[in-house]
């Protein structure tokens, strides 16, 4: 039997990818602030705060009557914050980077001693704005998912020569609750913003056309678990990426500057 660990289980991604995981043998401890505790199916479900680590002490303390041993952990719970880095900020760093850096970071802290007994592997959530340059008014999620690709490259360094493999995956849109909400938080923010209403609604349409184009789950989930299961993954994978996405992660600097300035 190999075991996997997920947090933020509830999220549209991490259901995909257990229900991957089961059909390839895992018992999956399923870790979320929204479960009910009980055991079905293959699958051990943990309440967990994931921004408190005696939470997820407690979860692998659970883990721990079954097995001594982990194959594969992986951390999907996060946010997005829309907003001005300046203008009604307060509070907004603090929160993205609880939730999109140090749950991923104490997470796997404390699991991977577990990890490294089975020669494992750990799989690192970022996403597509994990390398491309920052947006305006969007600058908060980038900058948690470029945190997490330095974090997770230094973390991959320093486990090679455990054995245990670090895989960073970026994902692009997909239809989850949190790609959901992104619609509802711009309408929010044009509703408070003094300052930048005007490009806001320049911009409103491409965000509606990349939301548009956002995949299915299932196709993420079956990747990840296939990952699970690899003898030589990659360090990196793009899954469902934007084109647009990508162009912005090759235009020079100066030029991007410009092409914002058609909105600002």
């Amino acid at each position: 039997m190999k075991y996997a660990v997920i947090g933020g289980s509830l999220s549209g991604l991490a259901i995909q990818t257990i229900e991957e995981l089961k059909k390839r043998d895992f018992h999956i401890f399923a870790l979320d602030i929204r479960n009910e505790e009980r055991e079905e199916n293959g699958i051990t479900y943990i309440r967990t705060d994931l921004t408190k680590n005696e939470e997820i002490e407690r979860a692998k303390r659970i883990v721990e009557e079954k097995t001594d041993s982990l194959s594969f952990i992986a951390n999907f719970s996060g946010c997005v914050i829309l907003g001005s880095l300046f203008e009604n900020a307060e509070g907004k760093a603090e929160r993205i980077f609880s939730l999109n850096f140090f749950t991923t970071f104490n997470f796997n802290r404390i699991f991977i001693p577990m990890v490294m007994k089975e020669k494992g592997k750990v799989v690192v959530i970022s996403s597509e704005y994990g390398k491309i340059a920052a947006i305006p008014l969007h600058g908060y999620y980038p900058a948690s998912k470029h945190a997490v690709e330095a974090y997770a490259d230094s973390l991959r360094r320093e486990l090679k020569p455990s054995g245990v493999k670090v895989i960073t995956i970026r994902p692009g849109a997909f239809k989850t609750a949190m790609q959901g909400a992104v619609e509802g938080q711009f309408e929010a923010l044009l509703n408070e913003t003094s300052l930048y209403k005007a490009p806001l609604r320049r911009m409103k349409h491409i965000m509606v056309g990349e939301l548009k184009k956002a995949k299915d789950p299932e196709k993420l989930g079956r990747k990840v678990a296939k990952i699970a299961s690899l003898s030589h993954p990659r360090a990196h994978y793009n899954i469902g990426n934007s084109f647009k996405m990508k162009l912005m992660t090759l235009v020079p600097s100066p030029l991007l500057d410009w092409i914002f300035t058609l909105f600002f």
